[in-house]
């Protein structure tokens, strides 16, 4: 799995914005971190924090108009929200045993 945060914290591009603009911009980093250990997936899935300004074009094409964003897989899981460990650990649960289904009968 790979999970991508957009954030507009810390260093995007040659400006440093601070984290008091976007106190959930941390939050979420933690929270997508936790979730992922919590599944038991740290060893399958990819997690990339990207500054959302200097990847704006590719945040807004799908769907992050708001940071912090949350994508998994290239899907829109959540933005402008701190996301819900619980949640996102059920998610991605059920996300890869649907993916360990679809590959199992692609074998077959």
């Amino acid at each position: 799995m790979h999970i991508v945060i957009y954030r507009i914290t810390g260093q995007q591009g040659v400006v440093r914005v601070p984290d008091w603009v976007c106190r959930e911009c941390d939050l979420t980093v933690r929270a997508v971190s936790r979730a992922v250990q919590e599944a038991g997936l740290s060893d399958e899935t990819t997690i990339d924090v990207r500054p959302w300004l200097m990847h704006l074009g590719e945040a807004w094409r799908a769907g992050a108009h708001h940071p912090p964003a949350v994508l998994l897989d290239g899907a829109l899981y959540s933005q402008e929200v701190v996301p819900d460990v619980k949640e996102l650990r059920d998610r991605l649960i059920q996300d890869q045993r649907a993916s360990h289904d679809v590959m199992g009968r692609a074998s077959e």
